[in-house]
């Protein structure tokens, strides 16, 4: 995966990324966005979406204009055979389940558009799918206390090289079943989806760290390169390429009434 062109824009308050791309020239490896929706729009160019559920997985062709959805941990992963640009809204899906929500990050989505950052229809086309997804919301899942316990631990303990030797101590199942069922649920094995909380945590945290280095010590990585070649693989850039690519937003203030 490459990028020539990326910015990153972080409201930490609200829990909003909005990610934009341009001249990518090769796959995204399969991964979610763990407990965040995603409303991307393909700006030029043409996209296929891979998206996998239990054993099952289903293909989109996304074209110039279109917009996708994905639900918070639904596994997918994205291909093309020529360059393109993209533009990735995540929200948490925490925030978007408070009322007033959808309408609070569409109006700080519309004040990029001074920086260039989206025109009009991109704006009324991203507020109009917040809304859709605010008002259906994600589908109920089963409950299934041991697999629930077990992400929980992987999105929390993200510093800890957990053995499936160790998970299944903690589980209760064997470790074949931990694969199966985990990959079942959450479309990923746990491995990779601990992996992928640390470059999400370290994503969000790589602009305001003092130390890229023990940033990384600190989320689990057992050295530099390590890092530097788990973040490459998830987001097509090094960790200074993304903070110099980033800016936080200044915090939302709610009007007074």
């Amino acid at each position: 995966m490459q990028h020539t062109d990326f910015r990153f824009l972080l409201d930490p308050g609200l829990g909003v990324e909005l990610l934009a791309s341009a001249g990518d020239t090769a796959d995204y490896p399969w991964h979610s966005h763990v407990s965040s929706y995603v409303l991307g729009r393909v700006r030029r160019g043409e996209v296929t979406l891979h998206k996998r559920h239990n054993t099952r997985e289903a293909t989109q062709t996304l074209r110039t204009g279109e917009i996708f959805i994905l639900n918070p941990h639904e596994a997918h992963r994205l291909s093309a055979s020529k360059p393109y640009a993209l533009l990735n809204l995540c929200v948490d899906a925490q925030t978007l389940a408070a009322s007033g929500s959808a309408e609070i990050v569409a109006g700080r989505l519309s004040a990029q558009r001074r920086d260039g950052w989206l025109c009009a229809s991109e704006c009324a086309a991203l507020a109009e799918a917040l809304k859709r997804v605010a008002k259906i919301g994600t589908a109920a899942v089963a409950k299934d206390n041991a697999l629930d316990e077990l992400k929980a631990l992987l999105e929390t303990r993200l510093e800890e090289n957990l053995s499936l030797d160790e998970l299944a101590a903690r589980t209760g199942l064997d470790k074949f079943q931990i694969i199966r069922r985990f990959r079942a649920r959450y479309g990923l094995t746990p491995h990779h989806f601990q992996m992928q909380n640390r470059i999400r945590h370290v994503r969000r945290a790589c602009l305001t760290a003092a130390s890229l280095t023990d940033l990384a010590l600190l989320a689990g990585f057992y050295d530099q390169s390590h890092f530097i070649r788990e973040f490459r693989k998830a987001t097509g850039l090094t960790p200074s390429q993304y903070r110099h690519a980033g800016r936080i937003l200044p915090p939302h203030i709610t009007p007074k009434t």
